[in-house]
This record gives structure tokens, C-alpha cells and sequence, in this order.
């Protein structure tokens, strides 16, 4: 972890999810459904070569289409960490991500959430999308694909997925870079 203090600075606040139990839960799902992805494609194309059947490799095609929403789940609501000097994402799948404050470029609307209650007990959803200029691996650019912003490598923080998600809204909001 991003725990080294001449890096970090000091720990202002964490943001995990609000039910760890099903978090840990959807990271397994979406780490089996990956590799079921990646056996099932590998053994498509297997066969469709070794059999010389064309249809068996435009299956594995498709099927390989299944992966970016995996993706997107998998690095879409990371768990955030506030630093005196950046912020530490850690995704459900892969590693952790040290991001500099002067590396986030901007706060969009987050597209990729659904607003509206779906019981009269919950709570209306919102969420923002962060993009950030350096920094992040390139899974993340899935996200920013997804959600409309091109190519920019971007992260989701929501009320439904992140803890005391006002004030690490206000805490990013405080150290975005000026124009």
C-alpha cells in the first residue's frame, strides 16, 4: 500500500465500501466470470483453428465482448484513501493506484449510475467520475471509454459505493488543480 509518508503525507480519511461482505463477493464474481471469459475464448479459438470451423472463432469474438463490463465493474468504484498529497484507489481485482493531486483533471457527472430510487427506502443515487491525466493503469481507461469521456483514463465515486461520500467529494473538490 501507498503507506510511505514521504509520498503520501499524512492519512486524511478513508472511503471503503459501505457492505465490505459484498464487495468481497463481487470482486470473486467478476474474477470468475473473467476467467471464465479468457478459458472459454482460448478454447473457442482451439477449436475453431484446430476443427477449422470460422464460426467457433467469430464465437470466441463475441464472447470477448463480455469482458468490458467485467472490466468496468472490476476498477469502476474504487475503494479511495485520501492523502495529504494524493489519493490511493484500491479496485476489486488489481493492484492499488497512487494518484497525485495534481494529476486529477477534472469532475464530470457520472453517467454510469442509475439515480433514481428503486424503493421508496432508498436513497437517491448520485455520483461523480473523476479523470485523471497520469497515474492510473491503463484498465481504467475502460471506465472513461464507457462513461463518454473518450480516451482519459477516469474513476467513479458514488453515495451507494463509498463511505462518507460527501466529504471525500468535498476533499477532492478542495485539491483539484486550478486551470
Amino acid at each position: 500500500m501507498a503507506e510511505d509518508d514521504q509520498l503520501t503525507g499524512a492519512r486524511l480519511s478513508d472511503h471503503p465500501h459501505p457492505r465490505p461482505a459484498l464487495r468481497r463477493v463481487t470482486g470473486w464474481l467478476i474474477a470468475g466470470g473473467l476467467t471464465g471469459i479468457a478459458v472459454g475464448v482460448a478454447g473457442l479459438l482451439v477449436l475453431g483453428i484446430g476443427y477449422r470451423l470460422p464460426l467457433l472463432v467469430l464465437a470466441a469474438v463475441f464472447l470477448a465482448g463480455l469482458a468490458p463490463p467485467l472490466l468496468l465493474l472490476s476498477v469502476l468504484h474504487p475503494r479511495v484513501t485520501v492523502y495529504e498529497r494524493g489519493l490511493w484507489l484500491q479496485p476489486l481485482l488489481w493492484h492499488g493506484s497512487w494518484v497525485p493531486w495534481d494529476a486529477l483533471a477534472a469532475i464530470h457527472d457520472h453517467t454510469l449510475i442509475q439515480r433514481t430510487r428503486r424503493t421508496r427506502w432508498e436513497r437517491e443515487r448520485e455520483g461523480r467520475l473523476i479523470s485523471v491525466e497520469r497515474g492510473l493503469p491503463p484498465i481504467y481507461a475502460v471506465v472513461g471509454r464507457m462513461a463518454g469521456l473518450g480516451r482519459r483514463r477516469a474513476f467513479g465515486i458514488a453515495s451507494h459505493s463509498h463511505c462518507d461520500y460527501p466529504a471525500l467529494l468535498a476533499a477532492i473538490r478542495r485539491h483539484m488543480p486550478r486551470p
